[in-house]
């Protein structure tokens, strides 16, 4: 049975158009993360609890992002 692994910070992706929004671990803060879609430039806002943040670093030490992805 397959597991789905942990949500990375990487893995968030815009509403409208469904693209990733290029956000990385070290690009986000604990509260508002506002910026825009790369693709379609809709105005985007994500909210990061420190709960979260701690989950989204647990992710990326488990399964760090490659290069080129």
């Amino acid at each position: 049975m397959l597991v789905p692994g942990k949500m990375k910070i990487a893995d968030c992706t815009c509403l409208l158009c469904g693209s990733r929004l290029g956000l990385t671990i070290s690009s986000v803060v604990t509260g508002d993360n506002r910026g825009a879609c790369p693709m379609c430039g809709e105005p985007f806002l994500v909210s990061i609890t420190r709960e979260e943040m701690e989950q989204y670093i647990e992710a990326e030490e488990e399964r760090p992002l490659r290069e080129g992805r």
